[in-house]
């Protein structure tokens, strides 16, 4: 009876370790994707209320085993959606909350795709703590750091799936933008 109660817990342990869903896991894809961000605003001012967007992104597909070729199109990626992750870069701990944008097209193996004037982030969001702090009506500085500026660094990872139905996830790419009044 006592091997049967320590079994029990030990097998539930196991199933709940293998388990996994996690779709921003490690992808079974045979290519991965880079991120290439191309003419990306460095200073936003918070007081025109309009959305950050990134002039040009480049996507390039990699085929993983180097000597692998696709003729019948089956690792060509469609994609879905990509997520924006934000980070302070100034000390403060304030942050916004990541974003999820969807994104259409394909990126064929070994090629690429240009993506233009896509959003990192909404003009709500540049009206929202922490940056509303820096309104000059609401005295324009951060009240975390007393600088009158807010220093962001942000992740951009994209998610698609191949023809074939593998999940991919990109490369992140991660650059930093600072709010001015």
């Amino acid at each position: 009876m006592k091997t049967r109660i320590f079994l029990l817990p030990a097998l539930l342990l196991a199933a709940g370790l293998t388990a996994c869903t996690n779709k921003a896991g490690t992808s079974e894809s045979p290519v991965t994707i880079t991120v290439n961000l191309k003419n990306q605003p460095l200073v936003v001012n918070v007081s025109a209320n309009a959305p950050v967007q990134i002039q040009e992104i480049d996507l390039l597909s990699h085929l993983k085993n180097a000597n692998a070729t696709d003729p019948q199109g089956f690792a060509t990626v469609q994609l879905s959606y990509y997520t924006v992750v934000y980070s302070r870069r100034d000390g403060g701990k304030m942050i916004p909350a990541p974003e999820t944008f969807a994104v259409g097209g394909t990126i064929p193996a070994g090629g690429n795709a240009t993506l233009n004037n896509y959003p990192v982030m909404l003009a709500s969001a540049t009206q929202q703590s922490p940056f509303d702090q820096l309104l000059p009506f609401n005295g324009g500085i951060d009240q975390e750091t007393g600088l009158n500026e807010i220093q962001i660094f942000y992740s951009l990872t994209f998610f698609g799936t191949t023809v074939s139905g593998q999940r991919v996830q990109s490369e992140s790419a991660i650059s930093e933008l600072i709010f001015q009044p």
